[in-house]
């Protein structure tokens, strides 16, 4: 009899200990940011097989086309021609997907940022950034998510222009107006500014910068509503021109 009693005492503890893991491990959200550079340098089938190995919760992706025929550009892409980029990463990996185009015409397709999650979106979104005649369009993609836990979460990609400085300040500060008061945010992308130019301090004043490699980002907000546990740099990817980045972060409520 006391045999059984201890075991049923174990068992309860047991449980009661990988319920409470699996609780707090559902306060975490993994999140990487990657520019791929629309295809040039890797098959998606290289590219996807690289996230799967990394078991991120989103992947913010940048530099995204849509049936694209990149064959004939002055810099001519030998790879990834007339093909759905993000259906490709979207099958390879099992993530759900989202497409945000930011420019309806290139190469005979489209060019914009994707969002690549483990969770099912709830709402997507997309603000067109401000542009000025003769620069390229660029776009903040939002897509909200829930976590196992209930929590709602807003993740924000975005890929801002590096050719006019004036872009530059009037996105970031586009950017910074997203976040409201009361709800959960993070932030990925390619800022095309690094760390102490005065667009990503403009940027910094808003959102909470949680790792900078280069040109690429991911923040958080609100400051106090996020802890960051790990990051990552693959700094020795070849898969785009761009280090892919990646930070685990943990709801502190």
């Amino acid at each position: 009899m006391k045999i059984k009693i201890m075991t049923k005492k174990f068992i309860f503890i047991l449980l009661s200990v990988c319920l409470w893991g699996s609780v707090s491990a559902q306060t975490q959200l993994k999140i990487m940011s990657f520019n791929i550079h629309a295809g040039y340098d890797a098959p998606m089938a290289d590219i996807a097989a690289f996230i799967k190995a990394q078991d991120p919760d989103i992947v913010a992706l940048q530099e995204v086309e849509y049936y694209t025929n990149r064959s004939g550009a002055n810099k001519p892409r030998t790879i990834n021609n007339n093909i759905n980029m993000l259906n490709e990463l979207a099958a390879l990996t099992g993530y759900q997907g989202m497409f945000y185009v930011t420019l309806e015409s290139c190469y005979g397709g489209k060019f914009g940022n994707a969002i690549l999650s483990k969770y099912s979106f709830d709402e997507t979104r997309r603000i067109m950034l401000p542009c000025a005649a003769g620069t390229e369009q660029r776009c903040a993609a939002i897509a909200d998510i829930t976590l196992p836990d209930g929590t709602e979460v807003s993740i924000v990609d975005t890929h801002l222009d590096m050719s006019n400085l004036d872009n530059g300040m009037a996105q970031i500060k586009e950017v910074a107006r997203i976040p409201q008061m009361g709800k959960w945010y993070l932030l990925a992308g390619d800022m095309n500014r690094r760390v102490g130019t005065a667009e990503i301090n403009e940027l910094s004043s808003v959102w909470t910068l949680a790792f900078s490699e280069g040109f690429d980002h991911i923040g958080y907000y609100p400051s106090s509503g996020w802890v960051v546990k790990e990051t990552k740099v693959f700094s020795d990817n070849t898969l785009s021109d761009h280090f892919p980045i990646m930070v685990t972060l943990e709801l502190a409520k």
